[in-house]
């Protein structure tokens, strides 16, 4: 088993359910308040360590009760928190979401996930070259990203980016990835429109892996265009189901797994996390994804 680095963001997420939502001005009353813990990078390194991965985060919390939350956290999933950055300068970052009859509203303030920069990055490279296999998503600075890709691939490692939340990038980036693993809206955005999606998965045989919810995931092979099933599930809350995805893919692949397996097995981890509430409280255990491999092996014989 590879050593997996995971560079991302670490927020809390201050959940708030309604019956109705605030206009401008307006107070109401809840009827519900949950504290999570999130951030893609928390996230994503949690579902890897929950299958087993040797997993390290790198990325930056406040030194104050969120920041502390997080780390304890990760810590009790077995990720190793030993490079993340604390700052008493900024609070650590945090996701407002309010929920009023199935549909959110968020405002992420970022706080400390900005100083994830190339300052953080450089002084943190010798541990993250450690790994092989490297876990990158976008809620930190884009220069940050495209520093690290340069750095990673001169040294020969996997890197996996998860283009979320998404924006246009350059085709000198997106050759220097291993894997992209965007879902079919980021994808429209990566490609600003540019691309149909066919000619784009052409044009990256077996890097460009398009997540699209229950309908699966597709990918070029290399002679074609293939579409791993999603596995059916009773969903309770689709949060944190991409970075599952991320995760498990990223674990199946520092465990020598040939993509299309890779996806196969990360999808069925994707599916099991969306049975339970909450992002990181869904993600699956290793036994779990094997447990449901068994049962479907079981059913077709």
């Amino acid at each position: 088993m590879n050593k997996i680095a995971v560079v991302g963001s670490l927020n809390i997420d201050l959940v708030a359910v309604t019956d109705v939502s605030p206009k401008m001005g307006e107070t109401v009353i809840g009827k519900d308040f949950s504290m999570y813990p999130g951030g893609k990078g928390a996230n994503q390194a949690v579902a890897g360590a929950r299958l087993g991965g040797d997993i390290e985060i790198f990325g930056t919390i406040g030194d104050d009760q969120h920041g502390h939350m997080l780390e304890r956290q990760l810590k009790n999933d077995r990720v190793s928190t030993f490079s993340l950055q604390k700052r008493s300068d900024v609070p650590t970052g945090c996701a407002l979401i309010e929920i009023c009859n199935a549909h959110n509203r968020i405002i992420v303030v970022p706080g400390a996930n900005g100083k994830t920069d190339e300052a953080y990055l450089k002084s943190s490279m010798n541990a993250i070259l450690n790994a092989d296999v490297i876990l990158l998503s976008m809620e930190i600075p884009l220069p940050s990203i495209e520093y690290l890709v340069e750095e990673l691939y001169e040294h020969n490692k996997t890197i996996v980016l998860n283009p979320a939340p998404a924006v246009h990038l350059c085709e000198e980036l997106i050759s220097k990835v291993t894997y992209l693993l965007p879902n079919e809206y980021e994808a429209e955005i990566i490609f600003g429109g540019t691309l149909s999606e066919d000619a784009a998965l052409k044009r990256y045989p077996n890097k460009l892996l398009i997540t699209k919810g229950e309908k699966g995931v597709t990918f070029f092979n290399g002679e074609e265009i293939e579409t791993i099933p999603s596995i059916i599930v009773n969903p309770v809350d689709t949060t944190g189901a991409g970075d599952t995805f991320a995760g498990a893919f990223s674990y199946a692949i520092s465990d020598g797994l040939p993509v299309k397996e890779a996806i196969r097995f990360a999808a069925i981890a994707a599916g099991l996390s969306v049975e339970k509430k909450g992002a990181q409280s869904g993600m699956p255990t290793l036994a779990e994804c094997n447990e449901y491999r068994k049962k479907v092996s079981d059913d077709e014989a």
